[in-house]
């Protein structure tokens, strides 16, 4: 039974929080969650179960003709509703609009590996990670597991305790590492918007980190836990990834396989031959029993006929929000938008609030130009630190606040730090709450919004979190600096609604400056300033490149933060 990646801390929608924030849900959990949702809502009777759309087609005179094919698809299983018996029919309905909800992964995208039909002939077993079911399945075989994703992860570990011996290949390191839970608490509760509102190209910054962070990981009487952290540790520095370069892999499977159970790494697949294995570094494995291809899916939505509108929606980055191309505004995507970091219901969420709003008539679409100017930003921003990621990659503070703006519910950082400023705290240093989107705007909830921002957990180790916190503070001071001073090109700036905040303090600390000046406090004056200045150089020369990381002086101050702390 599978679990969600991101917990309970932030995956729940704007307007319906959880309570229990400290949890990775399980299927049937999220399951009961989403039922409670639409219960709450009275909004049962808007879905139609048991209906397969074989076709849209766009109509000449507007709208679009669906056709459907209704049938018991899907009594019986356990994520289906009871008593949803339906008479079997094909039929066409007219829609005004369409919003497609089916996510990223339809068709498994399956190398065309030579000689894999003769591996098959010899006895071995060549499966999709889509076809896996349990481990259990390849108790006592020799496995190849290819692909390093989040699947490709979870079933090298899940192989590893059962199988004779298992081999991950992958072409690169998989996303960045991430474990479950920190110490007691979940690992993502240390995902705040003062951390990811930072300027993206510090990314060599938070990766040293990173890694010192993982190295200095003591867990009691557990040597392979330790080795899994220092093993995930190099993957992720040697191939420079982090929350501002690639999407997180939130999964120790490869780690743990390795370092628990001896698996063994390998590079790309090249070719079989027989039942031997042959990789592209020359290296091969005889007598392969199973390959399990973890290798992600293909966007291709069965439903599009239309070879046009197939290709215009088939790369979700070229479209409006990831969600709608310029000139086709009556077809919607939701949810082809993979966060790096922090959580996808959230994204889908903001998506769907703002096509409602345009449906409704309530909003209209911003002009032609300004939504290929939109694109072609949004395109630019994720080419700079994020262009290794998958093509439906989005940024989520950069994609979320965007949203906010044109719905109209943006938080207002700078309102509230004057006007509440207790709310303020735990909605900047606490992990993120999607109700902050709730504060103001359509669909506004303040007073929910505001009690569950203010019981936002902590995670425990309060040093390491001062200090952690402090550090990017002042960073984001810097930030701030160049963004007054307008130095370096956007991609200096924060991101997000902390932007007009760090500019604000930015401006506080030079009239501070010169206060101190005007009342001849002269040597305060020139310290507090020289270290304005040797911040704004130290973000201009880690932006570009001119300094490594783990050489700054800034840096050096960060080691106070990777004590050593027990990791599950």
């Amino acid at each position: 039974e599978g679990k969600l990646t991101s917990s309970s801390l932030f995956t729940w929608f704007s307007d319906f929080p959880m309570d229990e924030r400290q949890k990775h849900l399980h299927w049937p959990e999220w399951l009961a969650y989403l039922a409670k949702y639409v219960e709450h809502n009275k909004i049962g009777d808007r879905f139609n179960f048991n209906c397969k759309v074989l076709e849209t087609k766009k109509c000449e005179a507007g709208g679009w003709d669906v056709t459907i094919h209704r049938k018991n698809w899907s009594n019986g299983h356990w994520t289906h509703p009871d008593k949803i018996d339906v008479q079997e029919e094909i039929f066409t309905k007219h829609y005004d609009f369409i919003v497609m909800g089916s996510g990223l992964h339809h068709g498994p995208s399956m190398p065309n590996w030579r000689g894999a039909d003769g591996f098959e002939k010899a006895g071995g077993t060549l499966i999709h990670s889509t076809k896996f079911r349990k481990a259990e399945d390849f108790e006592g075989k020799k496995v190849i597991v290819a692909g390093a994703g989040e699947s490709g992860s979870d079933i090298a570990w899940l192989t590893s305790k059962v199988a004779k011996q298992v081999i991950v290949s992958m072409r690169s390191g998989p996303g960045t590492l991430y474990p479950h839970n920190i110490n007691g608490n979940t690992a993502d509760i240390r995902d705040n918007r003062l951390v990811y509102s930072m300027p993206r190209p510090l990314w060599p910054l938070l990766l040293e980190g990173h890694k010192r962070f993982y190295e200095n990981i003591n867990h009691e009487n557990n040597k392979a836990r330790q080795a899994a952290f220092k093993y995930a540790a190099k993957m992720n520095y040697e191939n420079k990834n982090c929350i501002f370069t690639i999407n997180a892999c939130k999964s120790f499977g490869i780690p743990k396989a390795v370092c628990f159970n001896n698996a063994a790494v390998k590079s790309t697949i090249s070719h079989f031959e027989g039942r031997t294995v042959h990789f592209t570094d020359g290296s091969s494995v005889e007598d392969v029993d199973a390959v399990i291809a973890a290798t992600g899916f293909k966007i291709d939505i069965a439903a599009i006929k239309d070879g046009e509108l197939k290709k215009k929606y088939s790369h979700p980055r070229y479209l409006w929000k990831n969600m709608v191309a310029v000139d086709e505004k009556s077809f919607f995507l939701v949810g082809f938008c993979r966060p790096h970091q922090i959580n996808l219901i959230t994204c889908c969420e903001m998506q769907a609030r703002a096509l409602s709003q345009i449906i409704a008539g309530a909003k209209s679409f911003p002009s032609d130009d300004e939504m290929r100017a939109d694109i072609k930003d949004t395109v630019e921003h994720m080419a700079h630190t994020f262009d290794r990621g998958y093509k439906a990659l989005v940024d989520f503070i950069y994609f979320n606040d965007g949203l906010a703006r044109f719905i109209g519910c943006e938080p207002n950082y700078v309102k509230y730090f004057f006007t509440d400023f207790k709310m303020w705290l735990p909605m900047v240093f606490a992990s993120f709450q999607p109700c902050q989107y709730r504060l103001t705007g359509p669909g506004a909830a303040p007073k929910l919004a505001r009690t569950y921002i203010l019981t936002t957990p902590y995670y425990k180790w309060k040093r390491e979190r001062i200090l952690r916190d402090f550090f990017v503070f002042m960073v984001n001071v810097t930030g701030g600096f160049a963004d007054l001073l307008n130095l370096g090109d956007r991609h200096y700036r924060l991101q997000g609604q902390l932007r007009p905040v760090f500019k604000m303090f930015a401006l506080f600390y030079i009239l501070a400056v010169a206060a101190l000046a005007f009342f001849e406090y002269y040597s305060v004056a020139i310290a507090i300033a020289l270290l304005a200045i040797q911040g704004s150089l130290f973000l201009k020369q880690t932006c570009s490149g001119s300094i490594k990381a783990k050489d700054s002086a800034w840096m050096n101050l960060t080691s106070l933060l990777y004590e050593r702390k027990e990791i599950e």
